[in-house]
């Protein structure tokens, strides 16, 4: 399907832009008036993440995060928590059955499963540009992991997920770049990012990779919905980070930190 009037609409944004003339909430909006049915299945992938930390705060008898974006309304998670059906994904229907009957694997903690079951389930797509970044997205937050893990002398192998090339090369090699740098140029950066104490400049960092490989993506898409998923993705970091320029701020700084702590406790709470 052609986006050309769509995309012809669209403000442009750049990496150090601080100021959105679009939200992500009104850029969903503004695509249902153009979307085809199959196409927007597709754009929603990108939204499961956040249902997928619903149905993992719901199954922990938390309460859910009203003011996360999410593919599926909180009131139907809530019911398929309580009794699996057809409503949603396959991999969170399995996910939500095993885990009320302990079948979880435990050498991962509930939440590494749930995430490896849903790039699993990106990489099923038809669609090269949502695999290829399933793929790259996975690599990356498990290069992050494994050198965060190694570096607090802990277990690579219970904390990287997927069985692909990248994270066997993490499971399984010693070398400072465990291999990979040779046949992924942007593992050395990342290496190097996470050399820096900053905890900020560190994920700002680690997005601009995102942000070039989503250039690179699309260099030789114009009106497509290829482009389309590009800007949005794109359009989710100027957001995230106009945020710092913001009162909420500190929260989202705030957000990093607390992430970047429960890395390193979920193990010993499942244990």
């Amino acid at each position: 399907m052609n986006y050309i009037a769509f995309i012809a609409g669209l403000p442009e944004i750049a990496w150090d832009d601080r100021k959105l003339s679009l939200t992500v909430s009104e850029f969903r909006t503004q695509l249902k008036d153009y979307i085809s049915g199959e196409d927007e299945k597709l754009v929603d992938l990108f939204f499961l993440p956040n249902d997928n930390h619903q149905v993992l705060r719901l199954l922990n008898k938390q309460e859910a995060d009203v003011s996360l974006p999410t593919v599926y309304p909180v009131k139907l998670l809530e019911e398929e928590v309580a009794e699996p059906d057809r409503m949603i994904p396959a991999y969170l229907r399995e996910f939500i059955t095993d885990f009320k009957g302990e079948h979880l694997c435990y050498e991962q903690v509930p939440e590494n499963v749930l995430s490896w079951m849903y790039y699993d389930y990106m990489l099923e797509t038809d669609n090269l540009l949502v695999r290829s970044f399933a793929e790259f997205s996975m690599n990356l937050k498990n290069l992050v992991t494994a050198l965060n893990a190694r570096k607090y002398g802990r277990e690579i192998a219970k904390e990287v997920i997927g069985n692909n090339e990248f994270s066997i090369a993490l499971r399984t090699s010693n070398a400072k770049d465990f291999g990979l740098a040779m046949d992924y140029p942007f593992a050395e950066k990342v290496i190097a990012l996470m050399e820096n104490d900053n905890l900020v400049e560190r994920e700002r960092g680690l997005d601009l990779i995102y942000w070039n490989f989503l250039d690179e993506a699309v260099t030789f898409e114009y009106f497509s919905l290829e482009r389309v998923i590009s800007y949005m993705l794109r359009l989710m970091i100027v957001e995230r980070w106009s945020k710092m320029n913001s009162e909420s701020g500190r929260k989202v700084f705030m957000e990093l930190v607390e992430k970047f702590r429960q890395s390193f406790q979920f193990e010993e709470q499942f244990k």
